[in-house]
């Protein structure tokens, strides 16, 4: 089975709707697919990574670019509904 990628793109958006969109979006994933957030927000440097250890999820990658982070995540767990 192959594995799923999403883009999630959260630019403009700020705390906390970043968090509960990147966890809305994670819920409705397979495990094993991966999703990409884009954002513009500065605190979701701090945010994501602890939404991933707390679901404990895969972050794969972080990286900025002209103001914008883009974090690549994996669903490496079953989350459970919202």
């Amino acid at each position: 089975m192959e594995s799923e990628r999403k883009i999630l793109n959260l630019l403009g958006f700020f705390c906390p709707i970043p968090i509960n969109e990147t966890r809305i979006a994670l819920s409705e994933l397979s495990e094993g697919d991966i999703i990409e957030v884009i954002c513009d927000d500065r605190e979701t440097l701090r945010d994501i990574p602890l939404l991933c250890k707390r679901l404990n999820v895969s972050l794969l990658s972080v990286e900025e670019e002209s103001g914008e982070f883009s974090f690549l995540i994996r669903n490496s767990a079953v989350l459970e509904e919202i």
